[in-house]
Order: structure tokens, then sequence, then C-alpha cells
């Protein structure tokens, strides 16, 4: 009986080492091209929100920014905020410069930060200082331009990016999001 099984197990080896062939032969020609696929819908990759003649006063130099009643935020969203620092001429076209959030400036007070915390239905701005922030001019304080942008959660998946590191006119062009139009006026800030 063993010397049957051993027979078997012998046989079926070589009928399946057989089967397997190291030798591959050239590609086969390309064939048509398939059907053209179903189109996702159209829509917008993220949304910009702009907030004008913003100001933090005290006693909490806050500032509640609601989204726009119409839009409906999702949990996977991420804002991102920016803000008018200034506006500087280049070779003769007025430039915005915006400044992500966190923003740290060094005063003569000491440390100054601008910051945002978000939810789904708005964004709080704050500023957190190591002085009293009753201490500050109105440069600091007053008439601050703002964007908002909502960034879909699948963006940071299919990217190598975190949110601090994007300057908004790359996250503009990268988001296809719309032109706005240059705000009439921005104060100079502290460099």
């Amino acid at each position: 009986m063993k010397r049957l099984i051993h027979m078997i197990t012998g046989a079926m080896a070589i009928v399946l080492s057989s089967c397997i062939n190291d030798n591959v032969g050239p590609a086969g020609p390309v064939g048509p091209q398939g059907p053209q696929g179903e189109q996702g819908p159209k829509g917008e990759s993220g949304f910009v929100f702009e907030y004008e003649q913003i100001s933090f006063t005290a006693p909490d130099y806050e500032v509640i920014l609601p989204f726009p009643g119409d839009f409906k935020s999702l949990n996977s969203d991420v804002a991102l905020v920016y803000l008018l620092w200034e506006v500087v001429e280049i070779d003769g076209v007025d430039t915005e410069i915006w400044r992500p959030l966190p923003q740290t400036v060094f005063t003569d007070h000491g440390m100054l930060q601008y910051n945002f915390d978000f939810s789904l239905v708005d964004v709080r701005l704050f500023m957190e200082a190591e002085f009293d922030l009753a201490m500050l001019g109105a440069e600091d304080t007053d008439d601050w331009i703002v964007r908002v942008v909502i960034v879909p959660g699948d963006f940071w998946n299919s990217s190598r990016m975190t949110p601090g590191e994007i300057e908004y006119n790359d996250l503009k062009e990268m988001l296809g999001l719309p032109d706005l139009p240059t705000p009439a006026s921005a104060h100079q800030r502290r460099r």
C-alpha cells in the first residue's frame, strides 16, 4: 500500500511540474480602446470663504466666522485659514501676501500667535501671547481680511502634504479655487 501511495504521489508531482512553463512568449498586440467611463459628479474640489473687517477685541481677542448657511461641511473636511498680511507691488502689479495660520509674530512685548480651530459650522480665530493682549495696537488687531478654505478629507489622503505646509496660492491652484477680487485695502502688518 505504501508503495502504491508513493507511486501516485510521484506521478502527480511529474504531471504538476510539467504544467509549469518558465518560458514567456512575446506580448500580444494592444487591444482596442474601451468605451468612455461614466463621469463623476461635477463639483468643486474645495471651497473658499472670505471675511472682511475682522477685528480681535477685548476681553477674549477671538472671532467666530460662521460658514454660509447653504454650505454643508463633512466630518472629514479640514479648514485652513489664511490672513491677508499685506499687498505689495511686484513688477507693477499689486500682489496679495496671504499667511497661513497659525502665525507667530515677535513684538516688542514678546511672542504673539494668531491661531484657529474649526467645527462643522464655523471657524474660531483667536490670539495668544506671552503678554497682556491689551498692549497691542490696531495694526495687530483690527481690520483683517481672512480666507477660510474647506478642503475635502480625501485631498490629504492623496497628497503627502500636511495642512500647515501649503501656501494659499498653491492650494488655490491644486483645488481649482475661484479667483476672488483683490480686497480694496489691506493694512500693513508686522514683519
